[in-house]
């Protein structure tokens, strides 16, 4: 009984090591645990108190997230990772992502704003990258500036891998409107200003997202997102007490 109990133990502190991400003296207003999405249904996140979201060109904001195990996408057909609504426009923005078998990398951002088009005729604008695996986690910053969107990347804790992907740059201010949902990996049902092309729910896991008032300077998206990454050794400490586990039942 003991050893399970140690087992265990080592098992949650190696877990506890590696949990969610954070910054050094600056609190996120929302933000949302490890979730694993299957590709067929998604959830929101209700954005109303503490902090009001605005998307006035007055107003700053950042979500970081970070996101791992991508399922491959079939055809055209794009996984989405999040769109947003206001009071009055439902999946006003987006960001997406297509991945091949071989590897390849696509990430869509989207909204009623891209492009300059209307709801029906703003398309995707798409950066790709080579060689990713989907093991490996992806931190994303999607930054609102005064109503400029830029959407920054850094891959696992390679942190001269930090960049800001300028091809999903976009202007997004609309005036007297909040943020009031964020829904992962899914489009809101009731109604849409802007459709995903293609759309699908796409396989993914969110291993963390917290959105914070204010613009994230490039030292502290390399302190999210290693911190989002686990330690090796938080890792080894997990693996070790599920070994003992496992051993334990073997001889049971």
């Amino acid at each position: 009984m003991k050893i399970k109990y140690l087992a265990l133990l080592i098992a949650v502190m190696g877990s506890g090591l590696s949990f969610g991400a954070s910054i050094d003296g600056l609190e996120s207003a929302y933000s949302k645990n490890l979730t694993v999405y299957n590709g067929t249904s998604g959830d929101t996140l209700t954005v109303s108190s503490p902090a009001t979201i605005s998307l006035n060109n007055a107003y700053s904001w950042t979500m970081a997230f970070t996101i791992s195990d991508l399922g491959v996408t079939s055809d055209s057909n794009v996984g989405l990772l999040f769109t947003y609504n206001t009071g009055s426009f439902k999946n006003l923005e987006g960001l997406g992502f297509q991945f091949t078998e071989s590897g390849n990398l696509t990430l869509c951002a989207g909204g009623y704003a891209y492009g300059g088009g209307s709801a029906a005729t703003s398309p995707w604008k798409t950066q790709t990258f080579s060689g990713y695996s989907s093991s490996t986690p992806l931190t994303l910053f999607y930054t609102f500036n005064r109503g400029a969107v830029s959407i920054s990347a850094m891959l696992g804790d390679d942190t001269s891998t930090l960049t800001t992907l300028g091809d999903l740059s976009s202007g997004a201010a609309f005036s007297n409107q909040n943020m009031t949902q964020i829904n992962f990996s899914a489009k809101d049902t009731s109604g849409n200003t802007w459709s995903a092309p293609n759309g699908i729910t796409g396989e993914y896991t969110l291993n963390n997202f917290d959105l914070y008032t204010a613009v994230l300077t490039e030292d502290q998206m390399r302190e999210y997102a290693l911190s989002a990454v686990p330690e090796p050794a938080a890792a080894s400490l997990s693996l070790l007490g599920l070994g003992i586990l496992l051993m334990r039942r073997r001889r049971a």
